[in-house]
């Protein structure tokens, strides 16, 4: 993109800040940059499979990013960072992390096995009911400029950019006492880990036909 001015605009560090500042402070412009908004991801062995009344484990995947434009003739860095994530899980709940958060480790510090379905992260989000919620995250920058051989150059202001929907698919869990190993799978508890009803849809992780399968 690259981004226009009048004839005889000087070019000078307050001329290319102000187009550059223009650009960023609209989410479209700031999108037209190149710049991409963070993803929404899920502990990549569950795909969003979770668990009422238990943490799920939901993060952002971004990067610091850089992209060049021609900015009144000259060609300008502009450089992106990702400062604060503002969650909507779908169901109501809302919160603001300055962390983007992650996948969960195997072990924990003492070497014990990790929860991959109810383990408290910066980022994790506690649903009451079951179901399928969208869950977006947008994303705050800060951006800077330079010019070739100049320092960066802080642009006033924020930018943000709001992510594609990811889907959290939350069920209820439910236990009995039983004896014994499985005989065959139509015995409770041995057709996986959740009890289809129906009308139900299995998750992600049950289907046959997921992708990569």
């Amino acid at each position: 993109m690259s981004v226009p001015a009048p004839a005889g605009t000087p070019v000078t560090e307050e001329n290319v800040a102000a187009y550059v500042r223009d650009a960023v402070q609209v989410s479209e412009g700031f999108a037209e940059l190149g710049m991409e908004p963070a993803s929404v991801e899920f502990e990549p062995d569950l795909l969003g499979f979770g668990y009422v009344d238990r943490h799920t484990n939901i993060y952002a995947e971004v990067d610091q990013q850089t992209v060049t434009q021609e900015v009144l003739g000259e060609q300008v860095e502009i450089r992106a960072t990702p400062t604060e994530f503002h969650w909507d899980y779908g169901d109501g709940a809302t919160a603001a992390t300055s962390e983007s958060g992650g996948p969960l480790p195997e072990v924990g510090p003492g070497g014990e096995p990790v929860n991959l379905t109810d383990t408290e992260t910066v980022t994790s989000h506690v649903y009451t009911e079951t179901g399928r919620f969208p869950v977006t995250v947008t994303t705050e920058f800060v951006a800077e400029f330079r010019l070739e051989g100049e320092d960066w150059t802080e642009i006033e202001g924020t930018a943000v950019l709001e992510s594609s929907p990811g889907e959290a698919d939350i069920w209820r869990a439910s236990s009995r006492h039983v004896s014994g190993e499985c005989e065959h799978q139509d015995q409770w508890g041995c057709d996986g880990p959740v009890e289809l009803e129906d009308g139900d849809e299995p998750p992600e992780i049950l289907r046959d036909d997921r992708p990569g399968d």
